[in-house]
C-alpha cells in the first residue's frame, strides 16, 4: 500500500468551513473593514494558493522540521490545511473576541512546537534549535499567506493591484500578523520592503526530504466522494503559483500539460468571477462580518445608580 493510499480521504464538505457566529453588533474586528486585505482573503478562489503556501513554508528547513516532528500533516495534510484556513478566516472576519480566540488556539498548538534539527541542511546544521513562536519563522509563515493570496487574486481572478493597493494590502495584514505572534518590529515597513524580504528569503529556501514528504501528502490528497483528476489539477495550479526555483525543488515540472491545465483554470475563473454573485464567489465569513458591522452597536449598560427602594411606612 502506498503512502497516498494510507491517507484518509478528505470529505468535500471540509472545503466549505462554516462562518463564525454573528458576533458583537458593530464590532469591526481586527482587520480593516472594506479594505484590500479582507477583499483578497474573502475570495473563495484564494484557497487555490493553500498548497503553494504550505510548500513555501516547509521549504524553510526550520519550519519543515517543526512540521515533520510535531504536526500531523503527513497523516492528514489537507485536513490540517483546512483547519488553518478556518482559523485564518475567523481572525480576518470575526469580531474582536472571535479573532483573538482563534489566534489563541493556534498559539497553544504552536507553543508545543520546539526542538532541534535532526539532519544537516544547507545553512542549517543538525542541532539547530527551532520554535514555532520564533518571530522570524512566524513572519515567514505570514508572508506566504499574504503572497499566495495576492498572487491568486492577480493571476487567477485578474485583480491587478496598483502599487497603492499592494501597500494597503500589506499594511492591512499587520493585525493578522501580530495576532499570530509576529511583532511589529520584524514586519517590513512598506510593501516594497516586503517584496525585498520575499525575494531574499525565497533565494535561500531549501527543499529538504522532510519538506518533500509534506508536499507528497498535500499534492496527492484524495477526496470523498472521489474527484478524478483533482490531485493532478492541484499539482498544475501549485506549479504555476510557486516561484520557479521552489517548484523545481519539489519536482513540480511545468510541463505543457500542467501549463495548459493551469491556464484553463485561469480562463474559467477570470470569465466567471465578474458574473458570480458574492454569496457564491466569497466566503460566507465576509458576509457575516458585513452584517455585524451594519448592525447597531449593543447599548452600553446604564451607569445610573438604581432607584432607591421606597421607605416602608
Amino acid at each position: 500500500m502506498s503512502t497516498t493510499d494510507r491517507l484518509p480521504r478528505l470529505p468535500l464538505r471540509a472545503a466549505f468551513p462554516p462562518p463564525p457566529g454573528p458576533g458583537v453588533p458593530g464590532d469591526p474586528g481586527l482587520c480593516e473593514p472594506g479594505g484590500a486585505f479582507r477583499a483578497v482573503t474573502g475570495e473563495r478562489a484564494a484557497v487555490l494558493g493553500g498548497p503553494a503556501a504550505i510548500l513555501l513554508q516547509v521549504a524553510h528547513p526550520l519550519v519543515a522540521e517543526g512540521v515533520a516532528v510535531h504536526s500531523d500533516y503527513e497523516a492528514g495534510p489537507a485536513h490540517r490545511l483546512l483547519a488553518t484556513l478556518q482559523a485564518a478566516l475567523t481572525v480576518t472576519f470575526g469580531d474582536t473576541a472571535q479573532a483573538r480566540a482563534a489566534a489563541r488556539e493556534v498559539g497553544a498548538q504552536h507553543a508545543r512546537v520546539r526542538g532541534t534539527t535532526r539532519e544537516d541542511a544547507p545553512g542549517v546544521p543538525a542541532g539547530t534549535p527551532y520554535r514555532a513562536s520564533d518571530p522570524h519563522l512566524a513572519l515567514w509563515v505570514h508572508a506566504t499567506l499574504v503572497w499566495t493570496a495576492r498572487r491568486v487574486a492577480e493571476r487567477y481572478l485578474g485583480r491587478a493591484m496598483s502599487a497603492g493597493e499592494r501597500e494597503r494590502h500589506w499594511r492591512e495584514s499587520w493585525p493578522f500578523a501580530r495576532l499570530f505572534a509576529v511583532p511589529q518590529a520584524v514586519l517590513p515597513p512598506t510593501a516594497a520592503d516586503f517584496e525585498r524580504y520575499w525575494e531574499q528569503t525565497v533565494a535561500g529556501l531549501v527543499v529538504t526530504p522532510a519538506a518533500r514528504r509534506v508536499a507528497g501528502g498535500i499534492l496527492t490528497q484524495r477526496t470523498r466522494p472521489p474527484l478524478p483528476g483533482a490531485a493532478a489539477l492541484v499539482r498544475s495550479v501549485t506549479a504555476d503559483l510557486l516561484p520557479p526555483s521552489v517548484a523545481d525543488g519539489y519536482g513540480l515540472v511545468r510541463t505543457p500539460g500542467r501549463r495548459a491545465a493551469a491556464g484553463s483554470v485561469r480562463v474559467l475563473l477570470r470569465t466567471a468571477r465578474p458574473v458570480l454573485p458574492d454569496r457564491v464567489a466569497r466566503w460566507p465569513h465576509a458576509a457575516v462580518a458585513e452584517r455585524r458591522l451594519a448592525a447597531p452597536p449593543a447599548p452600553a449598560p446604564s451607569s445610573r445608580p438604581a432607584s432607591p427602594l421606597p421607605t416602608p411606612r
